[in-house]
């Protein structure tokens, strides 16, 4: 049985509302209620078969929305694939460094980034202890070395202060995940503005060389435990006093870009 004017006019109003819901919801281009009217106007002007108009017209809109769902399928796919790739490769760069793992619940990434200043603590600075003939300069390597005790360096079988006061949170009954969140965030704003420290006064240092620095460095006056100064030997062994500093400064700016941490220096 044929639809009657009524019945044709209540799907034209409810095809339109669809319309309308769907350019809201979604997509405006995807479903374009005015070129809607503009064909429902051409049939009503060309005295066509409405019945026929709507029922095509009401086709045409499933058809569409499966095209555009599948369309958004895709992008979000995409869109999911694409943070996923992302997340790899932020985790890859960050487990170049070592992970100390002091406690159950620390998250990679400040184990990682612990790692990291560690090594700068113990296997790279000490170094400067060889280069530094200037007392001011004597004075910034000694500021540096105390925030590095502190934060990344353990005496025996002690944790750095720093790291815990970490464990301190992360033992607290009924601590919150933002919490925890919270002072990890904090733990890698501290390092980032210690790396920064770094090398700000590596660029010092180059501003005003002393003329040994010309030379390999030699390791005789370098007190420290063996096993600690072989680390260094081997990381130094052959540099001239200038290309330690200038490893030194790299290494600081690699820790910075791997952990994402370029955008917190300190504020004069």
């Amino acid at each position: 049985m044929p639809l009657n004017k009524q019945e044709i006019d209540n799907l034209v109003t409810k095809l339109r509302e669809k319309y309308r819901d769907y350019a809201k919801k979604y997509s405006p281009s995807w479903f374009n209620i005015e070129s809607f009217d503009q064909r429902l106007g051409l049939a009503i002007r060309n005295r066509m078969n409405l019945e026929g108009f709507i029922l095509a017209e009401i086709s045409n809109f499933e058809k569409l929305r499966e095209q555009y769902d599948k369309k958004k399928k895709q992008k979000e796919n995409s869109f999911s694939k694409e943070v996923d790739r992302i997340i790899e490769e932020n985790t890859a760069r960050i487990k170049k460094y070592p992970s100390r793992v002091f406690h159950p619940r620390c998250s990679a990434e400040i184990s990682h980034f612990y790692g990291a200043l560690n090594i700068m603590a113990e296997d790279f600075f000490p170094v400067f202890r060889l280069l530094a003939v200037d007392d001011e300069i004597k004075k910034s390597i000694a500021s540096v070395e105390i925030i590095m005790q502190n934060m990344c360096v353990p005496a025996g079988s002690r944790n750095p202060r720093r790291i815990d006061d970490h464990i301190l949170l992360l033992n607290r009954q009924a601590v919150r995940d933002i919490e925890i969140e919270k002072d990890g965030n904090e733990y890698l704003k501290e390092g980032a503005f210690l790396l920064y420290d770094i090398i700000e006064l590596c660029d010092r240092m180059l501003e005003s060389p002393a003329e040994g620095w010309n030379y390999p460095v030699t390791f005789q006056k370098l007190y420290i435990e063996e096993s600690k100064k072989k680390k260094i030997i081997d990381a130094f062994s052959g540099m001239t006093g200038f290309g330690a500093i200038l490893k030194v400064k790299e290494y600081a700016g690699l820790v910075i870009e791997d952990f994402r941490l370029t955008a917190f220096r300190r504020q004069d």
